[in-house]
């Protein structure tokens, strides 16, 4: 093995370690988890992958000295050259075909002749074919193929970029991220994924909700019921609108030119609240901030909600909304459906009644306050308005998947 080919070769192996070993750092590290669900098939998927890499990785390291074997290319070189193909074939023959003719009686005279039968064919200048027939090298591979330079190009285009990744990941996103994400414009009526985070999804066997499926259907002769929308003196009592308020506005930021009311799914009580989520010593219900979000579309879980102390953990920014005199701060919590790729950020204002504190951007907090809902932007609000609010560690998930 020659030395271009020998260094692609411990190249590869080399990269194969390097694939491997990230892919397995990554799941053995437990970093995995601000990547992939810890459901499902894609961290085991990873753990596959950087284990087969390292096998072949080994098995191209222990046969680096084997002998070539026959690569099933037909390396032969012969050439079946048709009359007058205007190569240059050159057999020279330096005969010497002298012919003597003996005569009887000596008469004096040298009838000798000598002729030079040389065989040379002559080329027609740059026929355009390349007769050698040694010094043939296969090249199988992009790192083969090129020069020196071009091997050390490739390999640093495959070894920097995913060394660098394994290094210096922040396995978090950025403030810019998270509001180029639409941190800052959430719509709280939205329902896509209200059925994972509802907290109508448990309700106690006395309540109403408890077995909307079993209710008898109306007779197709029975006109529908009519379902008036709720007044003002329905709500809670900070949420009816207050005179001057904002103009109506999209998840994305645009006028909609209509208020996005919040809807009623039906019954919900305070003892379906206390039946379904946990609360800390202190008495405070523990919920994430998506369930919070979600809120903000249910008019029965405002009801039950508004006024009750709820704790939360979250990620904070500055408020850039609705925050003119400086009371506001925002919480957060990445959602994810896949992978981190498709993250998106759940938010709720944190307002505390005075002069927000200040926080290190995207640090954890932990914020105990009190649920109430406000209607800006033509949109019913869920607003924490915070009791106590201090730093603390990640969980153990960063994302909720």
């Amino acid at each position: 093995m020659n030395l271009a080919r020998s260094f692609t070769h411990y190249l590869s192996v080399a990269l194969l370690f390097l694939w491997g070993g990230v892919m397995l750092y990554f799941y053995a590290s437990g970093r995995i988890i601000n990547y992939l669900p810890p459901d499902g098939i894609f961290q085991p998927m990873v753990l596959a992958g950087g284990i087969g890499l390292i096998i072949l990785g080994l098995f191209n390291l222990l046969t680096a000295n084997a002998a070539e074997q026959d690569c099933g290319h037909d390396h032969s070189h012969d050439h079946d050259h048709t009359p007058d193909c205007g190569h240059d074939h050159d057999h020279s023959h330096d005969h010497d075909h002298s012919h003597k003719h003996v005569h009887t009686p000596d008469c004096g005279h040298d009838h000798s002749h000598d002729h030079d039968h040389s065989h040379k064919h002559v080329h027609t200048p740059d026929c355009g074919h390349d007769h050698s027939h040694e010094g043939h090298t296969h090249a199988h591979g992009m790192l083969e193929e090129s020069g020196w330079t071009g091997r050390f190009t490739a390999a640093a285009i495959l070894i920097v970029p995913i060394t660098l990744a394994a290094l210096n990941s922040p396995d978090q996103f950025s403030p810019r991220v998270a509001e180029n994400k639409g941190l800052y414009a959430p719509n709280y009526a939205d329902t896509s994924r209200a059925d994972e985070f509802s907290l109508k999804k448990a309700a106690s066997p006395t309540s109403p909700l408890a077995d909307l499926t079993a209710q008898p259907k109306p007779s197709p002769d029975t006109p529908p019921a009519s379902n008036p929308p709720p007044s003002p003196t329905d709500l809670p009592p900070s949420q009816t609108t207050p005179a001057g308020t904002d103009a109506p506005v999209s998840a994305s930021g645009g006028n909609t030119g209509t208020p996005a009311p919040a809807q009623s799914f039906g019954s919900f009580t305070l003892a379906d609240l206390e039946a379904q989520v946990p609360k800390s010593a202190a008495g405070n219900f523990i919920l994430d901030v998506p369930e919070i979000y979600y809120t903000g579309g249910d008019i029965e879980v405002q009801k039950v909600l508004t006024g009750q102390s709820v704790e939360t953990i979250a990620q904070i920014l500055p408020e850039k909304v609705n925050n003119d005199d400086g009371h506001r701060l925002r919480i957060f919590r990445m959602l994810v459906q896949c992978c981190a790729a498709d993250a998106r950020p759940y938010s709720i204002p944190l307002d505390f009644g005075k002069k927000a504190p200040d926080f290190k951007e995207m640090s954890w907090v932990k914020v105990i306050g009190t649920m109430t809902y406000k209607q800006e932007g033509g949109q019913t609000v869920p607003v924490l308005e915070a009791k106590s609010i201090e730093e603390t560690t990640a969980p153990d998930q960063s994302m909720i998947y």
